[in-house]
């Protein structure tokens, strides 16, 4: 076996040792952390606003009213087919963190349940949703 001479051998330290100067970027997906009212919650028939909370920035030109569906799914007895309700997006926080919807049809049905479809959202960095996003509500009485 032959020994490695000593500049096989400062190549192979500055090689080891520059790799460790170099930086991997992890790009975090963007996910939706919580929504106000919270999923399963029972909510007054004059609810005029939701709050959905993402967890990075996002990117505002890939919002579209498409991103947001707010639909009448059902009752306690009986399944609809989605029917949309009218929502608008109202603003982002200043954190960009936060989409502030407004409910454009009010009052909501009392026993009705609705779902908000979250879906097509990418984040400043650039990453999307991974997957679309369900929330459900039902109504409660006034």
């Amino acid at each position: 076996m032959k020994p490695l001479s000593i500049g096989a051998l400062l190549l192979c330290v500055l090689l080891c040792t520059s790799c460790g100067d170099s930086k991997i970027e992890v790009q975090n997906p963007l996910l939706v952390i919580d929504t106000y009212p919270s999923n399963g919650s029972v909510i007054s028939p004059n609810l005029s606003q939701i709050i959905v909370f993402f967890s990075a920035p996002v990117d505002e030109n890939s919002i579209s009213q498409n991103s947001f569906k707010f639909e009448l799914v059902g009752s306690i007895d009986t399944e609809v087919e989605g029917v949309p309700v009218k929502t608008e997006i109202l603003t982002l926080s200043d954190d960009r963190t936060s989409v502030f919807l407004s409910i454009d049809e009010t009052p909501l049905s009392v026993g009705a349940i609705y779902r908000l479809a979250i879906s097509n959202i990418r984040s400043k960095s650039g990453s999307s949703l991974p997957q679309n996003y369900y929330k459900f509500f039902t109504v409660g009485s006034k």
